[in-house]
């Protein structure tokens, strides 16, 4: 029997901003929330109790439109892929970031983005993804990501 009171929740939060190249000046900036996917939960889980040592550590950007759903594994059209910085702050949340700077010639309407254990594609789990209206980024723009992942009691 599960008991209430000892009950957590993990809350997913993104922003997205597109920033000038040369200038670094934020040109626009995006909040919200999404999903945890279920190998994301699964792989919680086995971190918990030593199962696992491989934690989330990637973030990546895609072009897919699809909806989210709980068993998303990868994006559906990824563009980009990279170590993120890793950072906690108090009240118990964990922040992945990276800059995504394009090269010259390469556009993308980036709508899509992923949490991964691992910077590599190939073999890597998704702890969460999330959709949203597209943002033009091109060798003048960059993106900057910022996921953040706050555990707190339910």
């Amino acid at each position: 029997m599960n008991k209430v009171a000892g009950t957590f929740k993990i809350i997913e939060n993104w922003k997205f901003e597109r920033v000038n190249h040369d200038t670094q000046e934020v040109i626009d900036t995006q909040e919200f929330c999404n999903t945890i996917v279920n190998d994301g939960l699964e792989r919680v889980a086995r971190l918990i109790n030593g199962n696992s040592s491989t934690y989330f550590r990637a973030l990546a950007i895609g072009t897919g439109a699809n909806a989210v759903t709980n068993a998303d594994a990868t994006l559906q059209t990824e563009v980009a892929r990279a170590s993120a910085t890793l950072t906690y702050e108090a009240s118990y949340k964990a922040k992945f970031a990276h800059t995504f700077v394009f090269a010259s010639g390469v556009t993308h309407t980036i709508t899509e983005a992923g949490i991964f254990d691992s910077a590599t594609v190939s073999g890597s789990k998704m702890l969460a993804r999330t959709t949203f209206a597209g943002k033009e980024v091109s060798v003048d723009v960059d993106l900057i990501v910022t996921a953040t992942i706050t555990v707190a009691r339910a």
